[in-house]
């Protein structure tokens, strides 16, 4: 599902993927460990660390879906 509203949208315990169309950057799903008014705090499935994400970080927010 495409982003619409991120704050209505990306709740704390929920799934989102990541898709940017570069190999080892497709399908990469993460759970929301963590949302306020700024952003979010996630864990990438693939990933040791967690990641923080911007709402106005265009350069990961335009790659970011909700999972199913």
């Amino acid at each position: 599902m495409k982003l619409n509203s991120t704050i209505d949208q990306i709740k704390k315990g929920g799934r989102i993927v990541y898709n940017d169309g570069r190999p080892g950057h497709s399908g990469v799903l993460a759970t929301v460990l963590a949302v306020d008014k700024k952003g979010m705090t996630v864990q990438f499935d693939d990933r040791a660390d967690t990641t923080r994400i911007g709402f106005s970080d265009r350069q990961w927010m335009d790659f970011i879906e909700v999972a199913d």
